[in-house]
């Protein structure tokens, strides 16, 4: 029997498991353009995937995906190949909306969005470009600055939308671009963060819910799982794999997490130094104290790394936090999974001696201002949306007199919590953006 667990490449459909909220707010933002960022293997690729299958399924959607892979590109030439053989690859799609895929061969990128996007709105409908491995735009830009700028155009002024996938490194863009007249190229772009599944989510993919195979779990290495991985969704799927073991045809068990489980191999290793790669200087230090302490409160890290405000050492960890590079431990912050621990361990002294980063503190600081920014509006969405299913399922409850049914009193209770739950995170955040705005250190 094959193992359940699938580990090292993209999923959608039924494999996919979680963030039906994300996916829904992708779906139905009216924001043209979007920077979703993400630690390696956090899942990126999963989602737009995931994107184009649902645009795909709903036979009332307006939108027409295209999956636009850019991750070997050097130039406004090699962009423009790669745009026409994605389209290419869905000949089925475009032709049967009337687009003459032949005549993009010879066109430039901002030429074939255009003519793609006149032929789709002519029948009511609106591209969605899913961009994949957006750090690739850096490369671009070293060759070809205008044809960038071309491009930051294109993407944000046409009638398309655009989903761009890309870790913190592609805040270099911003850098690389200071003498531009107008806006640097992600100025426009609003910043969607990518953190781990939710605790059902996390749950459902280590039990394979989505799956033929039937997985048993223990209760106790359920709950090891989901702390030693922070539901990291490829980490789930990497131990798991490790953890599967096969009783019959059909039906498998996860056994106990031992020590040698929670090692990363050579593949992983290189992802967790990627993700290194893309703190900085201040986020590095952060990392490698945390790493030191075990579990450490906010007070005694700013004492250790001698940072002058606590505002600022509270921006850096809420951004940590949200990437997955941090977690929340009793009330103190540790290392956001044990895989990174370990290696962080294993690679101390190495790791220190890397001063130099790509990613400068001031980027991060914009960066994270953006991040808040984008979640109390999503909050606030959500917040919204939740109060109005509260009022709906009242009413429902109240046709009923005395005999309501307990599923419907169930949904009652789920979507109380839910409703109570963000509240509280947007009271927090409300919170934690007052105290940076009081003390004037919002962009570093």
């Amino acid at each position: 029997m094959r193992n359940p667990f699938i580990v090292g490449r993209w999923l959608r459909g039924p494999d996919h498991y979680g963030r039906h909220k994300l996916l829904d707010h992708l779906l139905n933002t009216k924001d043209s353009a979007i920077w979703l960022v993400g630690t390696r293997r956090m899942g990126k690729t999963s989602v737009l995937r995931q994107l184009e299958w649902l645009a795909d399924q709903d036979p009332d959607s307006s939108l027409v995906p295209l999956f636009w892979n850019i991750e070997a590109c050097e130039s406004a030439s090699d962009l423009a190949y790669e745009l026409f053989i994605s389209v290419e690859d869905e000949t089925e799609r475009f032709e049967a909306l009337g687009v003459d895929i032949p005549a993009l061969e010879e066109m430039d990128v901002r030429r074939i969005l255009r003519s793609i996007q006149r032929t789709l709105s002519s029948q009511g409908k609106q591209l969605l470009l899913l961009i994949d491995e957006g750090e690739a735009l850096i490369n671009v830009a070293r060759h070809d600055n205008r044809a960038l700028a071309r491009l930051r155009r294109s993407l944000q002024q046409g009638e398309h939308r655009t989903i761009l996938t890309a870790t913190k490194q592609l805040m270099q863009l911003n850098e690389m671009m200071r003498d531009w007249l107008t806006s640097p190229f992600l100025f426009g772009f609003n910043l969607v963060n990518l953190w781990s599944l939710d605790v059902e989510a996390a749950q459902a993919l280590i039990h394979q819910e989505q799956n033929e195979i039937e997985v048993t779990v223990d209760d106790s290495v359920l709950e090891d799982i989901m702390v030693f991985t922070h539901r990291h969704p490829y980490l789930i799927q990497f131990l798991c794999h490790r953890l599967f073991v096969a009783d019959k045809p059909g039906v498998g068990r996860l056994r106990p997490v031992e020590s040698k489980d929670l090692q990363a191999d050579h593949l992983l290793a290189g992802f967790l130094q990627v993700d290194y790669d893309h703190l900085s200087p201040t986020e590095r230090q952060i990392l490698l104290a945390v790493t030191r302490h075990g579990v450490v409160d906010e007070e005694t890290l700013q004492s250790d790394l001698d940072i002058a405000s606590a505002s600022v050492l509270e921006n850096f960890i809420y951004g940590m936090h949200k990437l997955g590079y941090l977690r929340q431990i009793h009330g103190g912050w540790a290392v956001g999974n044990e895989f990174l621990r370990r290696w962080v361990i294993d690679n101390q002294n190495n790791l220190a001696r890397q001063i130099h980063s790509k990613v400068s503190d001031e980027n991060v600081a914009a960066l994270l201002t953006e991040g808040r920014r984008f979640e109390l509006q999503y909050l606030q969405k959500e917040i919204l949306l939740l109060q109005q299913q509260m009022e709906d399922l009242v009413v429902q409850r109240n046709t009923y007199g005395e005999q309501v049914p307990g599923s419907l009193l169930q949904q009652l209770k789920e979507t109380r919590q839910a409703l109570e739950v963000a509240r509280e995170q947007m009271q927090q955040l409300d919170a934690e953006n007052a105290e940076i705005s009081a003390s004037g250190e919002g962009v570093y």
